[in-house]
């Protein structure tokens, strides 16, 4: 897959509007009564979680930290890496937004700040999708409230798991 190239401005705006599209969907739920369509906006705000502020949170900690980035790309995750054969698959072909670190100042940036930049990231796409499980609680009945809360406990371990081997933590 070909890396399509996104200036920073855009990218920000695509993370921004996306993790803003999250709290949307969210508040959207108090006015809806359907159960399985409260759900589902519960579990599409979960993703979104997962994704969408990730490459945000690499960006504001790396400048922070002094590391600046030239652009936002959309290409593979690095997932595709760590052959888990399914999860590998669908990894490579799924388009993923990233955003591109200078070298030159990732060099030059102590170990410990490039540290944290990467692994901002990574503790974004952890944490953060909780967020949808603790406003699901009371909104749904406890059984799929549980479901979002083993789904975020599968991602954290997952996470955890990969995220040393892609390069984030």
């Amino acid at each position: 897959m070909a890396r399509i190239k996104i200036p920073l401005g855009i990218g920000h705006l695509i993370e921004v509007v996306g993790t803003g599209f999250v709290l949307c969907l969210i508040y959207s739920t108090f006015e809806i009564s359907d159960v399985p369509l409260r759900f589902l906006l519960y579990l599409i705000s979960w993703g979104c979680l997962v994704f969408f502020p990730h490459c945000l949170a690499h960006f504001i900690v790396g400048r922070l930290v002094g590391i600046r980035f030239t652009n936002y790309s959309i290409g593979k995750s690095g997932i595709a890496k760590i052959r888990m054969p399914f999860i590998s698959a669908i990894a490579s072909k799924v388009p993923l937004l990233t955003v591109n670190v200078d070298r030159t100042s990732l060099k030059v940036a102590s170990r410990g700040g490039r540290a944290v930049m990467f692994a901002s990231g990574a503790a974004t796409s952890m944490i953060l999708p909780f967020f949808a499980t603790v406003a699901s609680f009371g909104r749904l009945p406890m059984s799929l409230t549980v479901f979002l809360i083993i789904l975020s406990a599968a991602n954290l371990a997952f996470d955890l798991y990969y995220s040393p081997k892609a390069g984030d933590i």
